[in-house]
């Protein structure tokens, strides 16, 4: 019911305003998605649990070689990396640049983002939605076919930060994560120092389940974060960081790593950061690879940004996927 209440409210919007479009403020990027694609980070693939090519992987892959998701099929494990979502971080509400830039509503001023200043005191506050939308282009290019697993994010509902009022209110965002009181001081947050090298390293430390490496706390899961410079990459990175997580409480994100995921990804409320990279689609398209939660910036994300249009962020969500392909 709650996936038919979101395509409903979507369609809806869609119907609207799918007329207006706002030249400079929200800018096109549906042409970037399909040129953007990154086709060596598929790699390593596995095969029965013997890896083919170079690549990161996530520390809790199956090592089983022989599966079985019913009582008269044999199968294999298998595991890459999909590309799965598109996250976009926007200023304005119901931008979408995927979507081709247009606004698919009216824009509601307490809704209206900010990517902050940052200016003397570093007080600033930054303020950003996000839209998590299907990658059109996943099935193309699925190096296994069709297996038990292939639609298992396809049910992933399409999910709009203005729709969810616990975004805009930290208030409220506190009270669906009761353990935040646990995470929010100095040692927890001091913690965050070792992810942020993990991270930078390519293997994010999930037991830091509310560390976002180097770009920041994950906690709350909200929109409003403090600022030191306009548009910066870590700050967008971050709210998509955050906004998982919250899908993730939410119901709809799937773990989908290891041997209890190899017949179909199983429902998680933490977040393990390690099955997820991410890349940059829009404004500047990372197009030879693709980065762990929490990697330094520095690594990948220098003049990735620019003033007015290019305060607009898509990301490119990329999943390891285990799943156990049948072969007889």
């Amino acid at each position: 019911m709650k996936e038919i209440t979101f395509i409903i409210i979507i369609a809806s919007l869609l119907l609207l305003g799918s007329e207006t479009k706002a030249v400079g403020i929200c800018p096109d990027a549906s042409s970037m998605a399909a040129s953007s694609i990154c086709f060596s980070c598929l790699f390593p693939l596995r095969i029965a649990g013997v890896a083919s090519g170079a690549g990161p992987m996530p520390p809790n892959v199956t090592e089983e070689s022989v599966c079985s998701c019913t009582d008269w099929e044999i199968g294999v494990t298998v595991g890459s990396w999909h590309p799965t979502r598109l996250i976009e971080i926007v200023t304005t509400p119901y931008c979408s640049p995927s979507m081709g830039g247009v606004e698919l509503a009216s824009s509601v001023g307490v809704l209206q983002g900010s990517v902050g200043k940052g200016e003397n005191d570093n007080g600033d506050l930054a303020f950003f939605n996000f839209h998590d939308l299907p990658f059109p282009y996943r099935a193309l290019i699925d190096p296994f076919g069709d297996t038990p697993c292939s639609g298992v994010n396809t049910g992933e509902p399409i999910y709009f930060s203005e729709l969810d009022p616990t975004w805009n209110n930290e208030e409220l965002a506190n009270i669906m994560t009761p353990e935040i009181a646990l995470v929010s001081n100095p040692i927890a947050l001091s913690s965050c120092a070792s992810d942020a090298v993990a991270a930078t390293a390519g293997e994010p430390m999930d037991a830091l389940f509310w560390c976002a490496g180097s770009w920041g706390n994950i906690y709350p899961f909200s929109g409003t974060m403090r600022t030191s410079s306009s548009a910066d990459p870590t700050l967008t990175s971050l709210a998509a960081t955050k906004s998982r997580a919250a899908i993730h409480r939410r119901g709809f994100g799937l773990l989908t790593v290891g041997d209890e995921a190899l017949c179909g990804g199983v429902p998680s409320p933490f977040m393990q950061k390690s099955q997820y990279r991410m890349s940059m689609v829009y404004p500047i398209p990372e197009t030879t690879g693709n980065h762990a939660i929490g990697a330094s910036t520095t690594t990948w994300g220098l003049g990735h940004s620019y003033p007015g249009p290019g305060d607009e962020h898509v990301y490119l969500l990329w999943e390891w996927e285990d799943c156990c392909l049948p072969v007889l």
